[in-house]
């Protein structure tokens, strides 16, 4: 093993977004340049509402300009919210002690998160993260973001690992998706507060704290 690739809220933060209230916000604006109501909801993850919304407008004979200007405000609505959560955000326990040990045995670190680029940013510099990133890919700076394995893809790229030679860490089945998509071995920290469990068949392995990678990483190397 040569890397291994995190999420980064609920996975090393204890993220303060409001999501679902985020969604809303989401979900009202699209309703109001054309997305049929009722279409989308706040039980979607974010990935969906985005490709029902543009099938559901492009149906409608929206134009693909129309539709990068929607987006490009939704990601602005989205952007804002999670900014102004970041004080009232907080680190998961262990998280800086498991960086520390997985870099000091040589393996290269990366991000790979559905927020912004500037929120990533913020927040492991808040909480002194940044040093044991190799790199951060974030909603902005692919395409198509997780679950597509398109994020997964460009950030191996940069890191110059195979998909083999990498693990993926998170704390969704949305992230477990991504990772099987693009080849990734995948590890799924459980967290107490939600409900984790795939809605598929999964083989990937289950921790119950993010300390439990070195010992797992060593035993892999």
């Amino acid at each position: 093993m040569r890397a291994i690739i995190f999420d980064l809220d609920g996975t090393l933060i204890d993220s303060a977004i409001p999501f679902k209230e985020m969604k809303s916000t989401v979900i009202k604006y699209l309703q109001t340049v054309g997305v049929t109501p009722g279409l989308l909801n706040n039980d979607m993850l974010n990935s969906q509402i985005t490709s029902i919304a543009v099938e559901d407008l492009r149906k409608k004979a929206v134009s693909q300009e129309e539709i990068r200007g929607i987006f490009s405000r939704v990601s602005d609505i989205m952007n804002r919210v999670e900014l102004e959560s970041l004080p009232r955000a907080s680190l998961i326990e262990a998280v800086p002690e498991t960086l520390k040990a997985l870099k000091d045995m040589g393996l290269k670190l990366g991000i790979m998160t559905r927020g912004c680029h500037e929120y990533a940013e913020k927040i492991l510099n808040r909480f002194g993260l940044s040093k044991f990133f190799d790199v951060v890919v974030a909603r902005d700076d692919v395409e198509n973001p997780k679950p597509d394995p398109e994020h997964a893809f460009h950030l191996l790229g940069i890191l110059g690992v195979r998909a083999e030679e990498a693990l993926c860490v998170g704390d969704h089945w949305s992230d477990g998706e991504c990772a099987k998509k693009a080849g990734l071995k995948f590890v799924l920290v459980k967290r107490h507060d939600h409900n984790v469990t795939s809605p598929e068949e999964s083989d990937f392995l289950t921790v119950n704290s993010i300390a439990d990678l070195v010992q797992f990483c060593r035993g892999g190397t």
